[in-house]
């Protein structure tokens, strides 16, 4: 008799994401690790009187969700609650990659240290960030030419970062500081971030006006570092730039088919986060942000070239539309709170008109109120026609670009249900891509791409990150005023501790407390 495993799945879809045995229907978990995956027979023979049984009654079993593009780093020691995850495996994410934008608020090695005493709820791993690494040197926020010793230092903190675990370094090139970088410097430090195996993640310089000089820095950033290259949450932004969609695919494809290791990843979303600098032309944002609020917003020659510069992207890109941009929770300066409100509708119960003026005078008010870790609003600029073929790329992984917010309102759906919207909406309810074609956009591609050799598949040995899901039911039930768990996703296990249970009907199913430590492990890059 084999030795009893601590958890079985019986009578499941099975869809391992491993070419060698594509399907089963039932798998057991001993230790933490996969150590069955086939009939039901042999999983039967290995329930002892202490193993958990799950019965699937048909639902799919899959490897735990990864998702390459997350903020969870931002926030997650400001409450004992955000080590929980809980927006996170509700979905049936068991692994999250932060660090991500070019943000962080500490070195990846301080980061993961103190992750290895107060262990989280999903597998954590972290890139490096170049904004961070930027101002850790001390080099000035409008700075663009750096001297020799500049990047000889951040390339020593990329360095060390990188010995500390990290899987790469991100870019946030439409944020200050990475707007004043030139693209010597990312190449400088994208090469030994390519010297330790890791990958080059990039918020992109622009994802709308200058997409395509955008796609063409990054791709020449891979080529000249030899860095693999990840293209952050790839998007047309604005109507006027939807045409642009396949152009950027051809110069991916072109690259690719020249040897350049280009991927990507996406939210399934045609509406996405915004902060007010966002709409602000980028010479006014280099000199950072104090100098932007305390001295360019005072001076009417600047202001009147910012609120030009911003009359124009809402002229083109929403088509003057000010219902086209929400604010999640902002308090003006009489102390009024607007949540989940269209800056139309704010200027309209102010009495003023919803002109493409107005409504940059109103983003310019919100503008010193902004923070660095979290976003104001959502914005409706791309299509879902845009989406829908950017998800269709087998190189393109879904992510989140989601914080850990467990349960904050208004907020932006995706931190609660990017990866069952996917499953419901464009799998079942649109038939955009199979079944399978989008479960390995969520587990094996994205754990490729991280470089997670034992998750992202369903194979003995394997560490057990496990969700199972019904197909007929799955699908995200969050709005912008509502954060809400998804539907159809019953049972999720992070390295064989049942963290998710909703098999039973009541509540939201899930296991886990604060004040213990979490099933997820903290992930270094080796």
């Amino acid at each position: 008799m084999p030795v009893p495993a601590d958890t079985v799945v019986l009578d499941a879809s099975v869809l391992t994401m491993d070419p060698a045995r594509p399907h089963a229907e039932a798998l057991t978990v001993s230790d933490g690790v996969i150590s069955h995956v086939g009939g039901r027979d042999e999983a039967v023979r290995r329930i002892g009187p202490d193993t958990e049984v799950i019965e699937a009654g048909g639902r799919i079993a899959a490897p735990g969700f990864v998702d390459i593009h997350t903020h969870t780093d931002l926030d997650l020691f400001r409450n004992p609650e955000h080590l929980l995850f809980k927006n996170y495996l509700t979905q049936g994410i068991t692994t999250v990659l932060a660090g991500n934008c070019g943000m962080a608020q500490m070195a990846p090695g301080d980061l993961l240290s103190q992750l290895d005493t107060r262990p989280p709820a999903v597998n954590f791993g972290t890139l490096v960030g170049h904004g961070f690494v930027r101002t850790s040197c001390g080099v000035p926020a409008d700075q663009e030419v750096l001297t020799g010793e500049q990047i000889a230092a951040m390339k020593g903190v990329i360095g060390k970062a990188m010995a500390d675990g990290a899987f790469g370094m991100s870019t946030g090139l439409e944020y200050i500081p990475g707007l004043s970088s030139r693209t010597e410097e990312l190449i400088a430090c994208a090469s030994v971030v390519a010297e330790h195996g890791g990958f080059y993640a990039s918020h992109m310089r622009s994802e709308g006006d200058h997409l395509l000089a955008a796609v063409e820095e990054a791709i020449r950033i891979g080529r000249d570092s030899g860095a693999r290259v990840q293209l952050s949450h790839l998007k047309s932004d604005g109507a006027c730039n939807w045409w642009k969609t396949e152009a950027v695919i051809g110069a991916i494809e072109a690259a690719r088919a020249d040897g350049i290791d280009v991927a990507g990843d996406q939210y399934p979303y045609p509406y996405f986060g915004w902060n007010p600098s966002i709409f602000i032309p980028g010479e006014h944002l280099a000199a950072g942000k104090e100098t932007l609020i305390g001295a360019h917003l005072r001076d009417p020659d600047r202001r009147a070239r910012m609120k030009a510069g911003i009359v124009d992207r809402i002229t083109r890109y929403h088509g003057g539309d000010g219902g086209l941009v929400v604010v999640f929770d902002w308090t003006d300066g009489q102390g009024r709170t607007w949540r989940g409100t269209s800056l139309a509708e704010i200027l309209t119960a102010r009495g003023v008109a919803p002109t493409p003026e107005a409504v940059a005078e109103l983003i310019l008010e919100m503008l010193p109120d902004e923070s660095d870790d979290a976003v104001m609003g959502t914005d409706v600029s791309s299509s879902d026609d845009a989406v829908r073929r950017y998800l269709s790329l087998p190189y393109v992984a879904v992510c989140t670009d989601g914080f850990n917010q467990p349960w904050l309102a208004p907020c932006h759906p995706r931190s609660y249900g990017a990866f069952p919207k996917v499953l419901g909406e464009y799998v079942r309810d649109k038939s955009a891509l199979p079944l399978e074609v989008a479960l390995r956009k969520m587990t094996a591609l994205p754990a490729a791409l991280i470089g997670l050799p034992d998750r992202g598949i369903l194979r003995p040995g394997m560490r057990a990150d496990v969700v199972v899901f019904d197909e007929a039911t799955v699908g995200e039930r969050a709005t912008f005023d509502a954060p809400a768990a998804p539907a159809g996703i019953d049972v999720v296990l992070v390295n064989g501790v049942v963290a998710v249970d909703r098999r039973a009907g009541d509540g939201d199913g899930f296991r886990l407390t604060t004040g213990t430590g979490g099933p997820g492990m903290v992930l270094r890059r080796p």
